[in-house]
């Protein structure tokens, strides 16, 4: 890849990354406290994929930034970020377990506020452009923690979806499980996801 052409894809890098961290601030708090609120766990889930999509995307920005002022150590910060992704997909996977067991465990039923469901709304439209938005520059920069932040944001979008069934599911034929049942799937995709972006970096060593 032509210098000048990296660097404008880095620069575009940057500008996702920065956008993941402001819509994630807002977006994830109120997710997760929606969610907590409303007993929906896959609301909650939304939110803690946008809140470690930003955690991804903090590190993505130091990653990127240290490349464009030392291009020698592109690699080197590659791996570092690869890693921090990593981490972050797992501390998904390990809150979502806890608390979906612990919901099924319980007993305890989802609720529908209208802030809830709003919260969910806004996630899906914007997660899913950014996603495939940071996907299409990973794949140009060949940054496997980029493409891991880029499911970060899918991981959002997606739940976000699902949560939505998953309340509909309870509204209209009281399946309260329903909503922790995806709150499972999710974790089980971050996990699968994370595994992919530790076994990419290990191959590349």
């Amino acid at each position: 890849m032509a210098a000048i052409d990296r660097h404008a894809h880095l620069h575009r890098a940057l500008r996702l990354s920065w956008a993941s961290v402001g819509f994630g601030l807002l977006s994830g708090s109120v997710s997760v406290a929606s969610g907590i609120a409303e007993h929906s766990l896959g609301v909650l889930a939304a939110g803690l994929s946008v809140l470690a999509d930003v955690t991804g995307s903090v590190v993505l920005i130091w990653r990127f930034r240290t490349e464009r002022t030392d291009p020698h150590r592109a690699s080197e910060v590659e791996q570092r970020a690869a890693l921090g992704v990593a981490t972050a997909l797992g501390l998904i996977a390990l809150v979502l377990t806890f608390e979906s067991v612990r919901e099924l465990l319980a007993g305890t039923h989802p609720g529908s506020g209208a802030l809830t469901l709003l919260s969910a709304g806004v996630s899906i439209v914007v997660l899913i452009p950014l996603a495939l938005a940071k996907r299409r520059v990973a794949e140009a920069l060949a940054s496997h923690a980029l493409r891991g932040d880029s499911t970060l944001s899918a991981i959002g979008a997606g739940t976000a979806v699902l949560a939505l069934v998953g309340l509909l599911l309870f509204r209209e034929f009281g399946w309260w499980w329903a909503d922790r049942v995806v709150a499972l799937a999710i974790a089980a995709v971050a996990l699968l996801e994370m595994r992919t972006l530790l076994s990419a970096e290990h191959a590349e060593d």
